[in-house]
């Protein structure tokens, strides 16, 4: 009798825990959805810019922007590592007690560094503009505008995800997102949508959500030197890799917007463009989920190690194949239907093989998905850095000559065997941690 009424408490006491479980997690539950909710509405706020632009733009004018929206990239990539990436880290962290007067520190940062930058894209815009066309020009010029707003929007995003309160983030992605498109379509009516107001759209959605963002923050604009030297120091230590790693991944993914102008025309560019738009819900998704299967492997590190690691990692690549068969699939079986859909049967001419090759590339990016969040949870940005190396040195050595031998299906080439090598590479480093790591702890 006895035994029996301790098996009762047992199992009565683990239910009790397994309730007490689910409740913690439900708050998470509820905040992962919201990050993921904005995480879709900017990233289709991006993709429908780009699907009316390539819709109702001549090939040569969507190219125009193709090449300007590339640049603008490479600001991204050292932004987010400069600025973004630390404030994940330190803002719940270092800066927690006193974030409003952190945030502001970061504000003034970025000003400090857009003001060059936009300079820096002024110049940029005559010189390819005498290279390549007065629409080149008209876009670089309008990127110069844009740019600080946009960047400063992703900064102002993350900011709530440091306040565990992403809904505000995502509210700020619904607001983005109508303006955005209620101003591409009254500069289609108005007969004045082109590359460089397309930038200026973006531009204007931007600035507003800000605003909206700026006054639930409240960030602290006053503060001392040493504080401003402190806050600089931490970033550019940790952030430097990534910082570093920004020219290479710009090289592998962008390279061809460069080069194809300068060799075939700019309506080839806007083709290329006009193609990644059709691999960009994939991507989009393989990336978010690997910005949430960087916390589960590092929590995998610390209670099982590498073991733990592996078996997430598997299960992760597995999912990430399995959806891009699944992706792939739907795009080639509708092919023609989706270049009617988005593009009103314009670039049906890449719809062979160049898509195929589009439909290769969530396959191509599951790797280094994976391997990278691996890397990162060991704390080896630096190996990372070497694997983004090797992929920006086989696409100018490979897909530069392909693309001008062959046009956008040699750049597609390119950019999918520049995503293997990069996966094979962080692979390689990875076991070789590992390995170095079980060695040090046999001794």
């Amino acid at each position: 009798m006895g035994t029996v009424l301790e098996t009762d408490t047992v199992t009565c006491s683990r239910r009790e825990q397994l309730r007490a479980s689910l409740k913690g997690w439900m708050p998470w539950v509820g905040k992962g959805s919201l990050a993921i909710l904005d995480q879709g509405l900017f990233a289709s706020s991006n993709f429908l810019l780009n699907v009316l632009l390539a819709r109702w733009l001549a090939p040569a004018e969507y190219g125009a922007f193709a090449l300007a929206y590339s640049v603008f990239l490479l600001l991204l990539v050292f932004h987010s590592a400069v600025f973004t990436g630390p404030m994940l880290v330190f803002g719940p962290g270092k800066y927690r007690e006193r974030f409003p007067e952190y945030l502001g520190i970061l504000l003034r940062g970025h000003f400090a560094l857009m003001l060059p930058g936009a300079a820096l894209l002024v110049a940029t815009a005559f010189l390819l503009g005498w290279l390549y066309s007065p629409a080149v020009e008209r876009a670089f010029l309008a990127l110069a505008i844009a740019a600080p707003f946009i960047l400063l929007l992703w900064l102002l995003r993350r900011a709530f995800y440091v306040r565990l309160n992403p809904g505000w983030a995502a509210a700020g992605g619904g607001v983005y997102l109508l303006i955005l498109l209620a101003s591409t379509l009254t500069l289609r009516a108005a007969g004045r949508l082109t590359a460089a107001t397309g930038f200026l759209a973006m531009a204007a959605a931007s600035l507003i959500t800000c605003l909206l963002l700026l006054v639930l923050l409240r960030p602290m604009l006053a503060t001392d030197s040493s504080s401003i030297r402190a806050v600089a120091a931490d970033h550019w230590r940790y952030g430097k890799w990534v910082a570093a790693s920004a020219g290479p991944y710009w090289v592998t993914d962008n390279i061809y917007f460069l080069v194809l102008p300068a060799w075939v025309g700019l309506a080839e560019a806007g083709g290329l463009k006009a193609l990644l738009n059709l691999a960009m819900p994939a991507l989009h998704t393989i990336a978010a989920l690997g910005v949430l299967l960087l916390p589960i492997l590092v929590r995998d590190r610390d209670c099982g190690g590498p073991r733990a690691m592996k078996r997430t990692m598997k299960l992760s690549l597995a999912l990430f194949l399995l959806g891009s068969a699944c992706y792939l699939a739907l795009l080639w079986g509708f092919r023609l239907q989706i270049f009617h859909l988005l593009y009103a049967g314009k670039y049906t001419a890449y719809a062979s093989w160049p898509l195929l090759l589009v439909g290769l590339l969530p396959f191509a990016q599951s790797l280094p998905n994976v391997m990278g969040g691996a890397l990162g949870a060991l704390e080896q940005p630096n190996l990372v850095f070497w694997s983004s190396v090797g992929s920006g040195a086989v696409a100018l050595a490979l897909g530069v000559p392909l693309a001008f031998s062959l046009g956008v299906g040699g750049a597609l080439v390119g950019l999918v065997v520049s995503y293997v090598l990069m996966g094979v590479l962080m692979l390689f480093f990875l076991m070789r941690s590992v390995h170095r790591e079980r060695y040090i702890t046999r001794i």
